[in-house]
């Protein structure tokens, strides 16, 4: 039985692409490198700001770049246009209603992430939030999704992650926990051999498998 529901953040949880995509302009722009299409962008969301500004800037400055990119975020954009997707605030209330522990589990800095689900008056209902910097690894690893399983006293057997990539089926999956997919999100294409439990077309989707 689910005791525990984890969720990734950004295109799981919040609609955060235009507000990451004005940062990334600002950052390359700074280098004098040409700004990708909204739409190639948004394909590389989920592995934090590294993930997505990694395509697109030598190997030589990303850690300046990441450093730079997240001090436009923080200061300029962050939840500028950023806003919950459509159901999810009505789908957590009902889990928190009926007794589910919830937390979060995202690639981006626990920081970065506790303040955007505050702005977006999403925070009050996760019992934790874990971003990269917390385990010893994080998303695809597994240890991002029993380093909240520990402290949420569940057993990854009794959790099911939803989130929108590739990272949260298969850190899911090595954990010994359900995969829910949300195909509402900034998908993109599995391969035949990351098969999550659950594919969600929608959030309130979620309610209809744990009942």
């Amino acid at each position: 039985m689910v005791k525990a529901v984890i969720f990734d953040l950004d295109g799981t949880l919040l609609d955060t692409a235009p507000d990451l995509y004005l940062a990334l302009k600002d950052t390359l722009r700074d280098y004098g490198k040409e700004v990708p299409p909204f739409e190639v962008f948004k394909k590389y969301i989920g592995g934090g700001a590294y993930g997505f500004l990694e395509p697109f800037l030598p190997k030589e400055v990303l850690e300046e770049a990441l450093l730079r990119l997240r001090k436009y975020y923080l200061e300029r954009y962050i939840c500028l246009h950023t806003k919950p997707f459509e159901g999810i605030p009505e789908v957590l209330e009902t889990l928190k209603r009926n007794g589910f522990k919830l937390g979060v589990a995202t690639n981006k800095i626990t920081e970065g992430a506790i303040r955007v689900l505050e702005r977006t008056n999403l925070l009050d209902f996760f019992d934790i939030v874990v971003g990269r910097d917390l385990p010893k690894e994080h998303k695809p690893s597994p240890e991002h999704i029993l380093y909240i399983t520990e402290r949420l006293e569940v057993s990854p057997s009794e959790v099911l992650v939803v989130g929108d990539r590739s990272d949260d089926v298969i850190a899911a999956l090595r954990a010994g926990s359900f995969s829910g997919y949300a195909l509402w999100g900034y998908v993109e294409e599995l391969s035949d051999d990351i098969r999550p439990h659950y594919l969600f077309k929608k959030p309130s989707d979620i309610l209809g498998v744990l009942k």
